[in-house]
């Protein structure tokens, strides 16, 4: 071992404990456990505060098991000092660090000019926290999906709190009232935002030195490979690891559950499940993150379901081999991906969408599994924008509107984009609402995508990943409408909770296995009990026996119309002395306090909207 002193700090070094990847404070010192691309040795160059002068630490074998080297520093270090690693390819940034520098401000153009590179920090150990995560039933979870800047950019606070991780702690409330129960947060790891391509070029035998290209845009979602141990410096400014704790306390002290999303697209990490472990296990255990969606190709989603450490964590992926599951014996894993979208765009505005295929989805459930739901993603339209614009508008991309999908089934109701028309608006409020109650209404687990609630609209852009600007950021308003939307939200969601009807464990089994006089599951048409599949329908009656779920002093029905036209539905008797009662119609927003009896034993709905009854 040698210690090569650049800027005189004396260090004296011991063989670590190999406990924990990264770089941390332990009783007495700090301790580095980290891993070497070659055989042989490792060097750990330590830098000041100026990122100029250095101290490298180089460690023999006889600190290494494998090409895992761990080294305790008994002594203190000095503040400000940040590391990198080298071994005989060269110096690189260490994958395990548990705080990045380097990147403590957002899109600094200026950083290139003075040293683009990216520095490990100490990270500091798990702290005591007085605050258990809540557990929360797959059945009562509402998700909430937001980005950081985008969520807080133009939500009216002060700007010392917006784009940080401090202005969604403002505004918590704000989710609390409106009945989210889990937020789930696009990448707060800590990623490059600003585009460019960097490129080695070779010096002498092996030795290279990294170049990089002019900035080409901003990352501003944040999907691609990244510093996976470490909180984003720009969005916890200050000191990450303790503002991204602030962040976990304050939504577990609210009741809610912390999702993040982790998006992966390096070869070498989605062949290295050990790795990806590593980076699940280190937020859940670290900072008491209660959940994932993990974004990328051929991820290992058997490996981390069987991973004991994580037998506790909630799993969102797109796909998996469903006979993995069948050993579970609680619903942890999630089904995350477009499929309820399409159905219900294809209905609603009249491109061969069928109502076989909207009641297939709403009804999707498994008893090991779970799904996910939502009218509208980021990587897409938003709500309103579905049915304000036919085609995408990405110019603003710089892709010569080449990007974002082109299968978006939306429409514009006959004017492309903003209006002053008041009845293109008012249908076009109407299908925000239907799409909500949809997936409010329905088996799975209902998303919100941030801004959806509140008639946010990306002025046609369906793929806005490098709009850091009011694009891409959440347009909020006191407006009537969408005071009106929010409360009509709030509603629903609380309809919800309070009919488990509509969100049983198990699937359901459409038979009267209770024998209480009704299926659990029943559809309906002009007349009870009898319900064609063909191609041509567009509506259907939807009947929920709450004895199925507990619930004896009620039973919903749910009645979707998306013809053009009016359309009288059959309701059918659910037992002596009972009636159906009229709760709310997408038509308008309001939910009525004291919801109106239907009468003659059937109901007229609106061409285009959603009714929800109640049996009583």
């Amino acid at each position: 071992m040698a210690v090569e002193e650049r800027n005189k700090m004396k260090l004296s070094i011991q063989k670590g404990s190999f406990r924990h990847y990264g770089a941390e404070r332990r009783a007495g010192g700090f301790e580095f456990t980290v891993i070497a691309r070659t055989n042989g040795w490792l060097s750990i160059i330590f830098y000041n505060k100026r990122r100029k002068g250095k101290t490298e630490v180089m460690l023999d074998e006889s600190f290494a098991r494998g090409r895992v080297f761990s080294v305790f520093f008994p002594d203190p270090l000095p503040d400000g000092v940040f590391y990198r690693l080298k071994d005989g390819i060269g110096e690189y940034m260490d994958p395990y660090a548990h705080v990045v520098f380097g990147r403590e401000k957002w899109n600094d153009m200026n950083r290139k000019k003075k040293d683009y590179r990216i520095f490990g920090g100490l990270g500091d150990p798990i702290p005591y926290r007085p605050v258990e995560s809540p557990v929360i039933d797959p059945r009562d979870m509402v998700i909430y999906k937001l980005h950081i800047r985008g969520f807080t950019e133009q939500a009216s606070l002060p700007a010392g709190l917006r784009g940080t991780y401090k202005g969604v702690i403002r505004r918590i409330p704000y989710l609390k009232e409106l009945g989210i129960t889990s937020v789930l947060f696009m990448p707060l790891y800590d990623f490059e935002e600003i585009r460019y391509n960097t490129f080695r070029v070779s010096e002498s035998g092996d030795k290279y030195k990294e170049h990089v290209s002019e900035p080409s845009g901003i990352n501003y979602w944040g999907y691609g490979d990244g510093a996976y141990f470490a909180p984003k410096s720009s969005y916890f400014p200050s000191d990450p690891q303790k503002g991204m704790d602030m962040l976990s306390n304050a939504l577990h002290m609210a009741g809610m559950e912390l999702l993040m999303e982790f998006s992966f697209t390096s070869e070498d990490i989605i062949s290295d499940p050990r790795f990806i472990a590593d980076i699940l296990i280190y937020w859940h255990t670290r900072y008491r993150v209660d959940g994932f969606h993990l974004i990328g190709e051929g991820l290992p989603i058997e490996y981390l379901l069987r991973h004991p450490r994580l037998s506790n964590v909630k799993l969102f992926y797109d796909r998996i081999d469903e006979r993995k599951l069948e050993r579970e014996d609680h619903k942890r894993f999630f089904y995350y991906n477009d499929d309820f979208i399409y159905p219900l765009r294809r209905l609603q505005n009249h491109m061969d969408g069928t109502v076989a295929e909207l009641a297939n989805q709403m009804r999707r459930q498994g008893e090991r599994f779970g799904f996910v739901n939502y009218a509208a993603e980021k990587t897409g339209f938003t709500l309103l924008d579905a049915y304000s614009y036919g085609e995408k508008h990405n110019e603003a991309n710089g892709e010569d509107n080449r990007d974002g999908s082109n299968y978006n089934c939306s429409s514009n109701h006959g004017i492309e984009g903003k209006t002053t028309s008041r009845n293109v608006m008012k249908n076009r409020l109407t299908c925000v609402r239907s799409a909500l109650a949809c997936i409010m209404l329905s088996q799975g687990v209902p998303l919100i995508t941030e801004g959806d609630e509140a008639l946010n609209s990306a002025d046609g852009n369906n793929n806005p990943y490098g709009q850091d600007n009011p694009t891409g950021w959440v347009r909020y308003s006191s407006k009537k409408d969408v005071k009106e939307l929010y409360s009509f939200v709030k509603n629903l969601i609380r309809f919800r909770k309070d009919h488990p009807a509509i969100r049983t464990k198990a699937p359901m089994k459409q038979t009267d296995y209770l024998s209480c006089g009704l299926p659990d599951l029943s559809y309906h048409d002009t007349e009870p009990w009898i319900m064609g599949i063909g191609p041509e329908k567009k509506g259907l009656g939807t009947l929920y026996a709450g004895a199925y779920a507990g619930e004896n002093e009620e039973d919903v029905m749910v009645l979707v119309n998306f013809y053009y036209n009016d359309r009288t539905y059959a309701l059918p008797s659910t037992g002596e002395g009972r009636k159906w009662y009229l709760v709310a119609n997408t038509g308008d927003d309001s939910f009525l306090d004291k919801p109106l009896e239907c009468g003659d034993g059937s109901v007229s709905v609106p061409g285009g909207t959603v009714s929800i009854l109640i049996g009583r």
